[in-house]
């Protein structure tokens, strides 16, 4: 039975959705897009760099409503 739950949770854990970085539009704003849920522009602190992916969750993001 555990052997069921450790596979269940590596296809769970697997599916995390991962953006790739687009492009750079003003400094530290990104278009980010994902091929099964779209795409996205992010604010952040951070430097990324143009080609990788990354997880929107292990990025901080700016927050503009505050």
């Amino acid at each position: 039975m555990s052997k069921y739950l450790y596979i269940l949770f590596l296809l769970l854990m697997s599916s995390c959705a991962k953006y790739q970085v687009v492009q750079e539009v003003k400094i530290n704003m990104y278009h980010m897009h994902n091929p099964k849920k779209g795409a996205e522009v992010i604010l952040t602190k951070e430097v990324l760099e143009v080609g990788k992916w990354y997880r929107l969750k292990s990025i901080k993001q700016v927050d503009i409503n505050k």
